[in-house]
C-alpha cells in the first residue's frame, strides 16, 4: 500500500500519513490527484444573467455542469475551444474558478450593505464573488502582502466590474489597525497546498512537518486577529487547500477551545476528521467540510463556518 504512494512521488512521511488517515483510500485520493481538474467558472452577476450567459454559450458548442454548492457556477464538458478567448471571459461576463474555491464565499453568504473582510485576497476570485454576491452594495476590505498578485487582483476586479473593493497591500495580521468591526470575514488561509497536487506536483516530496507548522502557526495568528474584529453574531469562514489535519481540523479545535464561538453545520462535502492519527477531536468538528479529489473532482479542501458568540 505505502510502495503505491511512494511509487507515486510521496516522500515516506506523508505517503505514511495519508495512510494513516485514510488507509486504502489514500491510494485512490492520490491517484485522483494525479488527473487535471474539470475547467470550471462562474457567472458574473454583475454583468449578466446566469440564464443568459449559459445560452450564450451554448450556441457556441459549449456544455458545462452545475457545480452543486455554487449556482452562479459550472464545470466544463465540452470545450470546443478555449473558453478564455471568447468575447464572455474577456469581458469579464465570466471567471474561470475551481470549483472547490466557489465554495467559501457561498458558505460566508455576504449579503448587501454589509461590511465584509477577504484576509487573504489575491489574485481576487474569491474576492469578486464576495462582491458579486453582496450586488456591489456594502465594503470589503482585502489584504495581501504579494504586490504583484495585488496587481492581477486590481485587474481582475475591474473587468469583472466589482466597484465595493478596497485593498491593502498589507498582511490581515494588522486587520485591527484599521478600528473597524465587521459583519463577516473571509479567511482563505495559506497553506502548504498539499491538495493541490494536480498542479503542484512537487509538494509531493519537497514538503516537511515544519512546513505544516510554520503553516499552522501562521493560520491560527491570522483567525485569531479575525475573530477580534468580528462583531459577536458574525461569521467567519476558514478553509485551506490542504489535506493535512495540523492546519484544518487542528485548527479549528484550538479556535473552539480559546474562543467563545460555535461551528456552524455545512451541506456539502464529507464532515471533516474527528480522530485522525489517533487524537480525540471535539464531536463538534463534524460540522466542518472536506472535499476529496477522489469523490467530489476538486482539490483537497478544507472550509468551517465559525460564529462569534
Amino acid at each position: 500500500m505505502l510502495d503505491k504512494l511512494l511509487r507515486l512521488g510521496y516522500s515516506k512521511l506523508f505517503a505514511d500519513r495519508y495512510f494513516q488517515l485514510w488507509g486504502e483510500r489514500a491510494i485512490r485520493i492520490a491517484e485522483a490527484m494525479e488527473k487535471p481538474l474539470p475547467r470550471c467558472f462562474r457567472v458574473n452577476t454583475l454583468k449578466i444573467s446566469v440564464q443568459d450567459l449559459v445560452k450564450r454559450l451554448n450556441k457556441k458548442g459549449f456544455q458545462f455542469k452545475r457545480v452543486p454548492w455554487a449556482k452562479e457556477g459550472f464545470c466544463l464538458t465540452r470545450e470546443p475551444f478555449s473558453i478564455t478567448s471568447t468575447p464572455e471571459f474577456l469581458t469579464g461576463l465570466i471567471y474561470i474558478q475551481e470549483a472547490s474555491s466557489m465554495y467559501p464565499p457561498v458558505a460566508l453568504d455576504p449579503k448587501p450593505g454589509e461590511i465584509v473582510a477577504d484576509m487573504a485576497a489575491a489574485p481576487g476570485g474569491k474576492t469578486s464573488y464576495l462582491a458579486q454576491l453582496m450586488r456591489n452594495d456594502g465594503v470589503i476590505y482585502a489584504f495581501d502582502v504579494d504586490e504583484n498578485r495585488l496587481r492581477e487582483t486590481r485587474l481582475n476586479l475591474s473587468r469583472l466590474g466589482v466597484l465595493n473593493v478596497i485593498l491593502f497591500h498589507s498582511s490581515s495580521l494588522h486587520i485591527g489597525e484599521l478600528n473597524v468591526e465587521f459583519d463577516k470575514i473571509l479567511l482563505d488561509a495559506p497553506c502548504t497546498g498539499s491538495g493541490t497536487i494536480h498542479k503542484n506536483p512537487e509538494r509531493k516530496w519537497n514538503r516537511t512537518m515544519d512546513d505544516i507548522k510554520f503553516c499552522q502557526g501562521l493560520q491560527m495568528r491570522l483567525l485569531e486577529k479575525g475573530l477580534e474584529v468580528l462583531k459577536p453574531g458574525g461569521i467567519l469562514v476558514y478553509s485551506t487547500c490542504s489535506l493535512e489535519p495540523e492546519e484544518n481540523e487542528f485548527v479549528i479545535q484550538w479556535a473552539l477551545d480559546n474562543f467563545d464561538v460555535e461551528l456552524l453545520p455545512l451541506k456539502y462535502g464529507e464532515p471533516a476528521l474527528t480522530n485522525p492519527f489517533g487524537i480525540e477531536l471535539s464531536e463538534e468538528i463534524k460540522n466542518a467540510r472536506r472535499l476529496y479529489p477522489d469523490v467530489h473532482e476538486t482539490s483537497g479542501f478544507f472550509i468551517a463556518k465559525i460564529r462569534k458568540l
